[in-house]
């Protein structure tokens, strides 16, 4: 009992622990990442030193990279505003009492509990042309022949599609939450002011819900760039380069070339992320 006291002293005793497990875990194989990538090593080549830029320079000037980045960007963007589109949609429909309110929100939620490997693999038997329910019935019927998934203008649309379906639920959540806090008070003061749906709606709540839109932007961004299980198991990056998105390029470098190619690629991305992150951010405190 003496030693707890003493421990309540010292608050930040408290969390140490998991301090010291977010260390091992995370701030551990982040600074050997940047060690990685600042050196010159193959692993079939004994020789080993520091590099400085080497790697970097490298990978900015190989085509595939800025290729990479073009489809990675694409696929942040879409993904990132669909979901935000279809959870406010949702989200507004959902804000009121209604017969089975509960149910339909439970349903909503659930691609979200689906692992995205899982879904991945859903999502490619779906679109399948010999076997799959969308691919060779409901697509053929409405005019569409071509197999989404093998055709380089419409294998990232199915990848951001499956990404929608799966990650919606996750924006539902945030703006749901956050419309429920919307006090009351101030809807009552704009219909007595005479103020339409509509501008209840642009006045009111929009402005109220941006601090979440932005928070859930940021999780949308941060998961979009490292997503790889998903776009791994649906196309591999193809076909071609059409979905070639800079996580499957960094795993394709660092596991073909086996050199410091990969953890400079990694680097990239998470110096993009914490850029990102920062300018979304400080949006939400302005």
């Amino acid at each position: 009992m003496a030693f707890l006291q003493r421990l309540g002293r010292f608050p930040t005793s408290f969390v140490l622990p998991a301090v010291l497990v977010l260390a091992a875990i995370v701030a551990f194989p982040t600074v050997y990442l940047l060690f990685l990538s600042v050196r010159h090593w193959v692993i079939i080549e004994p020789a080993r030193y520091f590099d400085g830029l080497g790697n970097f320079v490298r990978v900015l000037r190989a085509p595939d990279f800025w290729d990479s980045a073009r489809v990675t960007f694409a696929y942040i963007v879409a993904t990132s505003l669909a979901t935000l589109v279809l959870g406010m949609g949702l989200a507004l429909s959902l804000n009121r009492s209604f017969f089975l309110r509960g149910v339909v929100r439970a349903l909503i939620v659930l691609p979200l509990l689906v692992p995205p490997i899982v879904s991945g693999f859903a999502w490619k038997f779906l679109l399948n042309r010999e076997i799959g329910v969308l691919g060779s019935y409901l697509l053929p019927a409405v005019g569409v022949r071509a197999s989404l998934l093998a055709d380089p203008n419409l294998a990232l649309f199915s990848v951001v599609v499956a990404d929608m379906w799966s990650r919606t639920s996750f924006m539902f959540l945030i703006l749901i939450a956050a419309l429920q806090s919307i006090p009351a008070e101030l809807y009552e003061a704009a219909r007595i002011d005479g103020a339409s749906t509509y501008q209840e709606f642009r006045y009111v709540t929009l402005p109220l819900l941006v601090p979440a839109i932005v928070i859930g932007l940021i999780f949308r961004a941060i998961e979009a760039i490292n997503t790889f299980d998903l776009i791994y198991v649906m196309t591999q990056g193809g076909p071609g380069t059409a979905t070639m998105t800079l996580s499957i390029y960094g795993w394709k470098v660092a596991f073909t070339s086996f050199d410091g190619r990969g953890a400079a690629i990694a680097v990239m991305m998470l110096v993009a992320t914490v850029l990102g992150t920062t300018v979304l951010v400080r949006r939400i405190r302005r």
